[in-house]
C-alpha cells in the first residue's frame, strides 16, 4: 500500500447531509475507500456534537433546512473550529464558490463530480501543510 493510500485510510471525515439517499451513498463511498465517517443529518446535529468533533475534514451540504452550509460553517468558525471543510452542492455557481471560500470553506464540490475527484479534494483539504 502506498503512503498516500495509508494516509487516506487514517482520515476521519464529518459528513453533513440532509438527503438520506445522498448521505447513505457518500458514507458508503467514503467507508469503502477506508475513511472513518461521522455522519450527521443536519447542521444542528453537528453543532450539538461540535465539542467532541475530532475529524480531519468536514464535508457539508449547502442546501439544508433551518441551517444551510454557509450558516453552519460560520457558526463552527465562531466557535473556534478550524477543521478544513468542503462544501458539497447540487447548486454550484462561481458566486456560491466565492461566498463559501469567504465563509471558511477550502473548496466547493459539485454533487455530480466523479467520486475520485471528491476523494482527491478531501485528501488535499485534510493533508497537513
Amino acid at each position: 500500500m502506498s503512503a498516500k493510500a495509508e494516509y487516506l485510510h487514517r482520515l476521519r471525515v464529518a459528513l453533513v447531509e440532509d438527503d438520506e439517499q445522498v448521505l447513505r451513498s457518500l458514507k458508503m463511498l467514503l467507508r469503502a475507500r477506508g475513511f472513518a465517517v461521522d455522519a450527521y443529518r443536519s447542521g444542528l446535529e453537528l453543532l450539538s456534537n461540535h465539542a467532541s468533533l475530532q475529524v480531519d475534514c468536514m464535508l457539508i451540504d449547502y442546501k439544508m433546512p433551518r441551517l444551510d452550509g454557509l450558516e453552519l460553517i460560520q457558526k463552527l468558525r465562531d466557535l473556534g473550529n478550524t477543521t478544513p471543510a468542503l462544501m458539497i452542492t447540487g447548486y454550484f455557481s462561481s458566486t456560491l464558490k466565492d461566498r463559501a471560500i469567504t465563509a471558511g470553506y477550502v473548496d466547493v464540490v459539485e454533487k455530480t463530480s466523479q467520486p475520485q475527484d471528491l476523494l482527491e479534494r478531501i485528501h488535499c483539504a485534510a493533508s497537513p501543510a
